[in-house]
């Protein structure tokens, strides 16, 4: 189990070095995201993660940090919507592994399309909200 979930953030870290924009400041949290079809997990990893596989699935990962490089344990709420579409909630699950704490959730899409995605962020309960706001490009695989 430990080893699918270090395998899993492997990944996770690769993508937000490879492809991930540049992280986002709000004062002293550091943000990091990235977006990917959830084809790219293995489906043993995914379905540890709680996360869904399949060709109209996407996965959110987020990751928040102070500058030093220390894992925040933050509280995420989000949404995701379609330009034409309503708001749908995104459901974030929480993965530690060691001193690292990642946030993923499933969005889906049936059609090739610009999401938009609105993630609130606080370091902690009662901590001021930040707002992520960001659009994303989904193409859905072709299995």
């Amino acid at each position: 189990m430990f080893r699918r979930f270090c395998l899993l953030g492997l990944m996770l870290l690769s993508l937000n070095a490879i492809a991930g924009p540049e992280p986002t400041r709000f004062g002293d949290l550091v943000v990091y995201h990235n977006v990917f079809n959830s084809s790219m997990l293995q489906p043993d990893i995914a379905a540890n993660a709680g996360l869904m596989r399949g060709p109209t699935h996407g996965v959110l990962n987020v990751a928040v940090q102070r500058p030093d490089g220390s894992a925040v344990d933050a509280v995420l709420k989000g949404e995701v919507r379609s330009l034409i579409g309503q708001p749908v909630a995104l459901d974030f699950k929480r993965i530690q592994e060691g001193d690292a704490i990642y946030f993923v959730a499933n969005y889906s899409a049936t059609q090739r399309g610009v999401l938009l995605f609105k993630v609130d962020i606080q370091a902690e309960e009662g901590a001021m909200v930040h707002s992520l706001s960001f659009q994303q490009e989904f193409f859905p695989d072709d299995q």
